[in-house]
């Protein structure tokens, strides 16, 4: 009784389109812890994307059109040739140690089980990078790669990110302790250059470093027994248009308004103790407080979370 039908089960499995599943994210970081938790953060170009048949934009024109379930139940020395060499096409740019593992391996079993383990390894994109910000050495079992490019691996999956060759990414991504290779998924806030303005804007003031690079993010929510969105960017009861005011420890006063998601921030701040209200719609011309003041401990060089919580019905102008 064979084990398993081996890797053009893989194949096929990675091809079809069978029904998605959705992705649970443990975590969704905002934009200031994701920058600080990260190893890596940088603004790159998709080069290429490897294996080929894993790409998710090019699978309409990727799936071989080769009999891989007969070529893995021969098992004359002719069938394990051409079996290595079809694996090797498929799997594209390996890293050597990969490479070899599919050259040398002496029989279809381990064939096979080879090319799977690659294979469960996911989607990896080299990427030309253009800006970075964090971009620590990888593990020294990885191929060293010069400062101008990058390898980011994915999940083939729902959690994989779906790069594309040729666009522009501002990317996050962490080493994985076991493989020492960046990986990414959509639980990070990897996307598209276009579509990542709020990041960019927080991004210029940690690029700055000093003392003035700590963010205030803060949300605004109708709802008080909830816990602190720490490991979220998301409020339940969320409160859009609230002006909030920020009282600086030098005296100083700073405004913005929560957005349609109950969301506001404040930008190069210093270490210290900073007071918050929250007014109602046509401050500073009419004045109704809302919330506050309440005090936030801004600590230095980092991130900080405070909620406001104001009645669920505004007052009426």
């Amino acid at each position: 009784m064979p084990r398993r039908l081996g890797v053009p089960i893989s194949i096929l499995l990675a091809i079809l389109p069978f029904p998605a599943r959705a992705c649970e994210c443990l975590s969704v970081y905002p934009i200031c812890r994701e920058v600080r938790s990260t190893d890596a953060v940088f603004i790159g170009v998709a080069e290429s994307v490897q294996p080929k048949y894993l790409d998710y934009w090019r699978l309409a024109n990727g799936v071989p059109k080769l009999p891989l379930e007969k070529l893995s139940r021969l098992r004359s020395q002719g069938a394990l040739e051409e079996l290595r060499a079809l694996y090797l096409e498929l799997s594209g740019d390996l890293p050597m140690q990969e490479r070899t593992q599919l050259e040398n391996a002496p029989t279809l079993r381990e064939l096979e089980d080879s090319f799977n383990s690659i294979a469960s390894g996911g989607v990896r994109t080299r990427f030309k990078v253009l800006k970075r910000y964090k971009l620590p050495q990888g593990d020294d079992d990885e191929e060293p790669e010069s400062d101008d490019f990058t390898t980011v691996w994915s999940d083939s999956g729902d959690c994989g990110v779906h790069f594309q060759t040729g666009e522009t990414y501002l990317v996050y991504a962490d080493y994985d302790e076991e493989t020492g290779r960046l990986k990414t998924s959509i639980c990070y806030r990897t996307r598209r250059l276009a579509d990542a303005g709020a990041d960019l804007a927080f991004l210029y003031q940690y690029e700055k470093g000093g003392e003035a690079t700590t963010r205030l993010e803060g949300f605004v929510t109708s709802k008080r027994d909830q816990d602190r969105p720490t490991y979220s960017d998301r409020i339940e009861a969320p409160v859009a248009g609230v002006v909030v005011g920020m009282t600086t420890p030098e005296g100083q006063h700073r405004f913005t308004a929560s957005d349609a998601e109950g969301r506001f921030w404040f930008d190069g701040l210093v270490a210290g103790r900073y007071q918050l209200s929250a007014f109602g719609e046509g401050y500073p011309l009419r004045v109704r407080e809302l919330a506050g003041p309440q005090g936030v401990q801004i600590p230095a060089k980092g991130c900080a979370t405070e909620v406001l919580t104001v009645a669920s019905r505004l007052p009426l102008q």
